[in-house]
């Protein structure tokens, strides 16, 4: 007696593609430990690292794929791992500490307005380059989070990157006094700060970040000069000297 074997069939979701420009994301991984670490020539290592989620999204959108192309999933030990394309996750992370730490901003609002622009033209790109994520994705909303997220920080740093590395705009000097020095070390960097007395505008005392070097020259009582600048889009911005 034949015994027919009962065939179940199971729901057949659509796979998440691993990511294809393995080679742009090892590129992508060495300029940025380069801005990182050693940011000379500033202007082309920003540039570099800057163009980066651009051309991946480019490249990765020639055939027009699924948006969840972007990030690779794998389940282990019944817990799912998430892992964006590098050639997005790390440019949009490392800009936005290396122009915090080297760039003091006058107003956030100004940066979010904008920053705001910025965003809606790489969702633009994004949409235009990718399909939406199957409905039957079982992981749908992560990744939607997960790529729009990282767009969202790629966008607000890069603009302000961009309005302070690239602004040739002529400076006001303003004078002001040392009047302490701090050092604060976090898991990755240390950042030294110079506190400087009121000056312009700035009604009360504050910390400017500066470079190691200008750290250990400057002592407390010295005076030092505050470059205050417009911005390429409007964005003031200023550093000590």
């Amino acid at each position: 007696m034949n015994r027919k074997k009962r065939q179940y069939n199971k729901p057949n979701f659509p796979k998440v593609t691993l990511h294809k420009l393995d080679w742009l994301e090892w590129i992508s991984i060495g300029l940025c430990i380069w801005f990182w670490f050693y940011p000379h020539p500033y202007k082309i290592a920003f540039g570099l690292v800057l163009s980066l989620p651009i051309i991946g999204l480019i490249l990765n959108g020639l055939s027009r794929p699924n948006l969840a192309s972007l990030v690779s999933i794998s389940n282990q030990k019944d817990d799912d791992k998430y892992d964006l394309a590098d050639f997005i996750e790390f440019p949009g992370l490392v800009i936005l500490v290396r122009v915090l730490i080297d760039y003091e901003f006058e107003s956030f609002y100004s940066i979010l307005k904008v920053g705001t622009i910025g965003f809606i033209l790489l969702l633009l790109i994004l949409g235009a380059t990718h399909k939406l994520v199957d409905k039957a994705n079982p992981n749908k909303s992560l990744i939607y989070l997960t790529v729009i997220g990282n767009i969202a920080i790629y966008s607000y740093a890069a603009t302000y990157g961009i309005n302070c590395v690239f602004d040739n705009s002529e400076p006001k000097v303003y004078q002001a006094k040392v009047i302490d020095k701090s050092i604060s070390k976090g898991r990755r960097h240390t950042t030294y700060y110079l506190r400087v007395e009121p000056w312009g505008d700035h009604r009360d005392a504050e910390n400017i970040s500066v470079a190691t070097s200008q750290y250990n020259e400057t002592a407390i009582g010295q005076t030092v000069s505050i470059d205050y600048k417009e911005g390429l889009l409007n964005i003031p911005w200023y550093h000590i000297e």
